[in-house]
């Protein structure tokens, strides 16, 4: 599903960017790509390893001893991250546009048990709380030990999130059972709910905290608990009861973006719309600021509305105000699953019922069985097929060819190898009496295979300008005049 659409599906629910212009200390540098390589600070999910993949750059850690992460959360080492995780980095851009980290930073957003599930249509986003605190996820969260469709009240998970406009956590990341947590079992972040501040208590969306003077985090009492505040709270249950018993109170997330250098890059929902007044929008509790030379990637300011996944990078101007050099959209438009038909590891590409998906420094690649950190070298087919589901950006390359950009790519056990499924924004001109063109693939169409929406009715909303998201269902087929025909086509 496009997912400009999506978020305001979401949003009616309940529901990389190279930041441009980095000033290095003591003078800067301009390297190939315009941009200018400092020192500064990224936080974003981890999108790979052999060193650690930040916003789509690559981070040698190899300068911090024992490759050590700061955390309380039972992340020791680098060797305890996992594909997803929201990490902050601080250290330096090369020339070369690769990094060197000084050091790591990961804290879990939520840890406790999943409630009040709530599921649409198979693959569709789904809603839960922890604790009290509503969280979903969707197709580009990466899940650990379980997946989007096996995920089920009861579960003790640990997420990692980004706060989304209306107190929501988007996922990055679910893990199942973690092995550590030591007493503090609980970990919720929320603000403290109005007139619910009493001695040793207060209520975060609803759920009571017990608290003592030994609770707090250096810098911080009971006075700092004011209505709407945010904070992260680690503790237990108590034995008997709903309360959580608080060991630490801190700050919350938001301290994570909080500048290191000149410089910084990040990734998250946008938290509030752009204002073309002030020419601002608001993520992850910073104001970002938008200029002439702002580089858009595949948006528009009227895009960078509410709950739109994206990446920024820009210089720190001074207490939570960035200004952007460089803009780019993170949510999938497009979706393709299939048997991979062949590989080609030199332009990092791949080829799914005809769609080219292209894989960048920036794409997760997981597996919906196993915790392996997996490469392209893992999609290769042999002597069995490989099945992979792909989110993504649909693009178009100096040749006008269309391809997808891979955001995610999932590896399944077990597919249907004559079979494809394409999930899109249909186009005006891309249905014709007989045909279907999706992510640059013709498909045959005849009347027969339309469920529950017509030929007719789909061509009628492109008409009246309506956005159009379908999915299509094919397979091979030698006898048709594009060689693939369409098993069913429905609207999304």
């Amino acid at each position: 599903m496009n997912m400009i659409f999506r978020k305001r599906l979401l949003a009616a629910l309940a529901v990389t960017l190279l930041l441009g212009v980095l000033s290095a200390c003591g003078g800067e540098t301009t390297v190939a790509d315009g941009g200018i390589r400092g020192t500064g600070s990224s936080v974003g999910p981890v999108s790979g390893f052999g060193s650690v993949f930040v916003n789509g750059v690559e981070f040698f850690t190899d300068g911090i001893r024992g490759r050590e992460v700061e955390s309380n959360d039972g992340i020791e080492t680098e060797e305890d991250l996992d594909e997803g995780m929201i990490l902050r980095i601080e250290g330096q851009w090369r020339l070369d546009g690769t990094g060197a980290a000084d050091s790591m930073e990961y804290d879990d957003t939520l840890r406790g048990t999943t409630s009040n599930m709530v599921r649409g249509a198979s693959g569709e986003p789904i809603a839960f709380r922890i604790h009290g605190q509503s969280v979903f996820a969707d197709r580009q969260t990466v899940f650990k030990g379980k997946t989007l469709a096996t995920l089920a009240d009861g579960d003790f998970v640990r997420v990692s999130a980004w706060r989304q406009a209306d107190g929501s956590y988007r996922a990055s990341y679910i893990g199942f059972n973690p092995s550590f947590y030591g007493d503090d079992r609980i970990e919720l972040e929320g603000p403290v709910d109005s007139g619910s501040v009493e001695a040793g208590r207060f209520r975060m969306n609803g759920v009571v905290i017990r608290f003592d003077d030994r609770s707090f985090a250096a810098g911080l009492s009971a006075d700092d608990l004011k209505p709407g505040e945010y904070f992260e709270v680690e503790g237990k249950k108590e034995l008997a009861g709903d309360a959580i018993i608080a060991t630490r109170i801190q700050l919350d997330d938001f301290r994570r973006y909080r500048p290191a250098g000149d410089d910084i890059e990040l990734s998250g929902p946008v938290s509030s719309n752009y204002s073309a007044t002030d020419k601002t929008f608001g993520l992850n509790g910073l104001i970002v600021q938008i200029t002439d030379s702002t580089e858009l990637d595949d948006i528009t300011l009227e895009d960078l509305q509410e709950g739109l996944l994206v990446q920024v990078e820009g210089e720190s101007v001074s207490g939570n105000l960035i200004r952007a050099t460089e803009i780019e959209v993170r949510d999938g438009d497009a979706e393709v699953a299939g048997a991979v038909g062949s590989v080609e590891q030199s332009t990092s590409s791949l080829v799914i019922g005809e769609v080219n998906v292209r894989i960048t420094p920036r794409t997760i690649i997981t597996d919906d069985d196993t915790d392996a950190r997996l490469t392209i070298n893992d999609l290769v087919p042999g002597a069995n097929n490989i099945f992979v589901e792909v989110a993504g950006l649909v693009k178009e390359g100096p040749d006008r060819k269309i391809y997808l950009e891979a955001v995610q790519i999932e590896r399944d056990s077990s597919g249907d190898a004559d079979k494809y499924e394409i999930e899109g924004v249909l186009a005006p001109g891309d249905l014709t009496s007989t045909s279907i063109r999706m992510l640059g693939v013709t498909i045959a169409a005849r009347d027969a295979v339309f469920d529950d929406i017509t030929r007719a009715d789909l061509l009628g909303l492109l008409e009246n300008g309506e956005q159009v998201v379908i999915e299509v269902t094919y397979k091979k087929e030698g006898t048709a005049p594009s060689g693939y025909e369409a098993l069913s086509i429905e609207l999304d």
